[in-house]
């Protein structure tokens, strides 16, 4: 099983993208919700890229942008969520491996499977706070699906650019962090999935 960055991303998360209010009892899902965002935000993204859109507003290649930022975003999502089901003290079922899963694929143009399997993932955690935002419960299972599809999504992207996808996921949190992060956070095989 590669490096999932999870005590790395859980530090970096402390310091960069969580909010205080989000420790309150009457927020617990926000973080998850947040997260929604961000998938749909990335989602759009490769959409951009797989339409061939112009560069609208910057100078970025589409593409550049999906391998620089929204690969890296996405394997982000998915250790966060990782973490906060953890968090929440559910445990987290192993990652299938990419040619354990039966995702889809498109000969002629790959973004076109991370398109379906971002929208899952978008939909999974839609499916998860819909009902919470309404006072009903809903079950984790949906947040499981969403890690699964944002794995694949990661592992998909990182195929396609031919880049490994923990380096991906390290330089892109310490872009953000504009600092290294703790080497001890960052050494392979420091941690289980």
């Amino acid at each position: 099983m590669h490096n999932l960055l999870l005590q790395a991303q859980a530090w970096w998360d402390a310091r960069r993208f969580d909010q205080p209010e989000w420790s309150l009892a009457t927020w617990p899902d926000q973080k998850v919700r947040h997260i929604q965002l961000h998938v749909a935000k990335a989602l759009g993204k490769v959409v951009a890229a797989l339409n061939g859109e112009a560069r609208v507003a910057s100078d970025i290649d589409p593409m550049m942008r999906v391998r620089d930022e929204v690969l890296p975003d996405v394997a982000m999502y998915r250790s966060q969520l990782i973490n906060t089901v953890r968090g929440w003290e559910v445990p987290t079922a192993a990652l299938c491996p990419p040619h354990a899963r039966v995702y889809c694929q498109s000969a002629a143009n790959p973004l076109f499977g991370v398109v379906i399997l971002l929208s899952r993932a978008s939909a999974h955690l839609a499916a998860y706070i819909e009902p919470r935002e309404h006072g009903e419960m809903s079950s984790v299972s949906s947040i499981q699906a969403a890690i699964q599809e944002l794995h694949d999504s990661a592992e998909a992207l990182a195929t396609l650019f031919a880049v490994d996808l923990a380096r991906a996921h390290q330089v892109r949190l310490e872009a953000l962090l504009r600092a290294p992060l703790p080497t001890s956070f960052v050494e392979r095989g420091s941690e289980a999935p």
